[in-house]
C-alpha cells in the first residue's frame, strides 16, 4: 500500500490482532481474527471488523472487545508511534456468513433444472387442460 492511511490501517490491524490474541487473557479471544480495519479521514476513529472461528461466539466477542476498547487502545498506543491513537470500535464481520449463503443459493440454483420457455408453455397448457 502506497498511501499513508492504508499503511496505518495495516499496522493497526496487525497490532490489534496481536493484542487480542496474546495480551487479553480471555478464552473468548483464542479463536478471534481481525479481518478489516477502516479509519476515518482525520485518523481519529477506527472501525475494526472481527470474526470468531465459532460463528455463535461472534456477538460475545464483539461485546467483550467493545467493553475493553480503552485498554486495547492504550496497549496499541504503546506499540505504535503515531501522533494520535484513534478511538476503537469493534464490529462483527459478517462477510463469511453472507458468502456462505450466496454459495448455498448458487448450489441450489445449479442443482435445479432451469426452465425454458417451452417448459413454461407446457405447464400453462397442461394447467388449462386439467381445469
Amino acid at each position: 500500500m502506497a498511501d499513508k492511511k492504508g499503511r496505518i490501517q495495516e499496522l493497526i490491524q496487525r497490532n490489534v490482532s496481536e493484542i487480542i490474541l496474546f495480551e487479553l487473557k480471555s478464552p473468548l479471544c483464542q479463536y478471534a481474527s481481525v479481518n478489516e480495519v477502516r479509519m476515518s479521514k482525520d485518523y481519529s476513529y477506527c472501525k475494526i471488523y472481527v470474526s470468531h472461528l465459532r460463528p455463535e461466539a461472534g456477538d460475545a466477542l464483539v461485546s467483550f472487545l467493545n467493553t475493553n476498547a480503552k485498554k486495547i487502545r492504550s496497549l496499541l498506543a504503546q506499540k505504535l508511534s503515531i501522533y494520535k491513537t484513534p478511538e476503537l470500535a469493534f464490529y462483527k464481520d459478517e462477510v463469511y456468513e453472507k458468502a456462505r449463503h450466496i454459495d448455498q443459493v448458487i448450489e441450489k440454483a445449479l442443482a435445479s433444472k432451469p426452465k425454458t420457455l417451452k417448459d413454461l408453455e407446457e405447464e400453462k397448457s397442461s394447467g388449462t387442460k386439467k381445469k
